[in-house]
C-alpha cells in the first residue's frame, strides 16, 4: 500500500490496525436484455460493447455538453449489467436512461434500488475475505456473487479511492445486515473517510459532481475510453483531448491553519488576486485543513496560491488521473 502523507497517516488507525472498514448507502441499477451492452456503450464513457461477464469498469455518465453527471461502476454478467452509482444522482441517470430507451430497444430497466457498498481497505482485505471463505481469483474477473448469511451478495475488486489503496468491496442490497465478523476490525470514521477521500481526489455531490466540471477536470480520465464510437457528450470531450481544451484541474490543497469558513465566493487567488480557482470540499486536521479544489490552467504549476487571507499549498490528489497534454 502506497504510504500515505503524514498528515492523513495521523488521522487514520495504526497500521497494524488494519485492513479497516467503511460502509455507504449507493444507488443500484439492473439492466437486463440482449442490447443492454449497447445501450450502456452508448450513454456512458466506457467501452462496453465487448465486455464479457464478470467485467467490472469505470465509467461516467455526462450530459450532451459533456459535464458529469453520475461516477459509475459498471458489472457485466451473462445477461445483463448492474450499475452502481459511486457519486452523483441515481434517480436522475435512471430518468435519463428511461428517456433514451427506444421501443426496439431489447432492454428492460429494472427499478433503482438503495445498497450499501462495505469498502475494506488494506493489503489484508483479501485474507479476511478468504478466512470467511469469500475468497476471489481477481486476475480473472471483477465481480462475482458471494453468499452472506441468510443472503447474497456482490463481492467488487478494488476500492473506491484509486489502487494507493487496495482493499475489495462488498455490495450488500438492503436489507441484508452487515456481517458480524466486521465487528472485529476498526471502521472508519466518517471524517477519517473523507480525509481519504481528499487525499485519493474522488470527486463525490454535490461538491465536485453538480453539473458544473467535465470527467478531465475532476481527474477521472481512467473513466473515459478515448477509441469508442459516438456516446452522449462524446464529442465534448474528444474535442476537449484533441485541441488541449482541459482548462482547468482538479488539486488537493492545505492550509496550516484551521479555516473556520470559507470566503463568501469560495475564490481561490494568486499573489495579484487574480481569479485562480474555486474551492470544492474542505475538512479540518488538528493542525489546519485540507480540501480539494479547481484549479485554472495558469496556475497548475504553483506551489501556493491564497484563500481569503490564508496562504495554502497545492498537490496532486493521489489517484487523480488526467488526459495527455498535446
Amino acid at each position: 500500500m502506497t504510504p500515505f502523507p503524514h498528515w492523513l497517516s495521523q488521522a487514520l488507525p495504526e497500521s497494524d490496525a488494519w485492513p479497516v472498514w467503511t460502509v455507504r448507502s449507493v444507488h443500484l441499477l439492473q439492466l437486463t436484455g440482449a442490447d443492454h451492452l449497447r445501450f450502456l456503450h452508448d450513454q456512458t464513457s466506457q467501452d462496453l460493447n465487448s465486455a464479457p461477464p464478470g467485467h467490472l469498469a469505470r465509467s461516467c455518465a455526462v450530459t450532451a455538453t459533456g459535464r458529469l453527471m453520475a461516477l459509475l461502476e459498471v458489472l457485466v454478467d451473462p445477461h445483463g449489467a448492474r450499475l452502481v452509482v459511486v457519486a452523483g444522482d441515481g434517480p436522475a441517470l435512471r430518468q435519463r436512461f428511461d428517456r433514451h430507451l427506444f421501443p426496439a430497444d431489447q432492454v428492460t430497466l429494472l427499478p433503482m434500488v438503495q445498497a450499501r457498498q462495505v469498502s475494506l481497505l488494506g493489503d489484508g482485505a483479501a485474507s479476511l475475505l478468504a478466512a470467511e471463505d469469500m475468497a476471489m481469483d481477481f486476475t480473472s474477473a471483477g465481480w462475482r456473487p458471494v453468499s452472506l448469511g441468510k443472503g447474497q451478495a456482490l463481492l467488487l475488486r478494488g476500492t473506491d479511492f484509486g489502487d494507493g489503496v487496495p482493499g475489495v468491496r462488498l455490495l450488500l442490497p438492503d436489507p441484508l445486515p452487515l456481517p458480524p465478523w466486521l465487528q472485529d476490525q476498526p471502521q472508519l470514521t466518517s471524517a477519517q473517510t473523507e480525509l481519504l477521500r481528499l487525499q485519493q481526489g474522488l470527486p463525490m455531490g454535490p461538491n465536485e459532481i453538480n453539473g458544473t466540471f467535465n470527467p478531465f477536470e475532476l481527474g477521472l480520465a481512467g473513466a473515459v475510453a478515448l477509441n469508442k464510437g459516438c456516446y452522449l457528450g462524446q464529442e465534448v470531450l474528444a474535442r476537449l483531448v484533441t485541441y488541449d481544451g482541459v482548462k482547468q484541474q482538479l488539486r488537493l490543497w492545505r492550509s496550516s491553519t484551521t479555516l473556520e469558513a470559507l470566503p463568501q465566493d469560495n475564490l481561490v487567488q494568486s499573489e495579484d488576486g487574480a481569479r485562480a480557482g474555486v474551492v470544492t470540499s474542505r475538512a479540518a486536521l488538528n493542525t489546519g485543513s485540507v480540501g480539494l479544489a479547481v484549479v485554472r490552467r495558469a496556475w497548475l504549476g504553483a506551489s501556493t496560491l491564497n484563500l481569503g487571507n490564508t496562504t495554502i499549498s497545492l498537490s496532486l490528489p493521489a489517484a487523480a488521473q488526467f488526459p495527455p497534454r498535446a
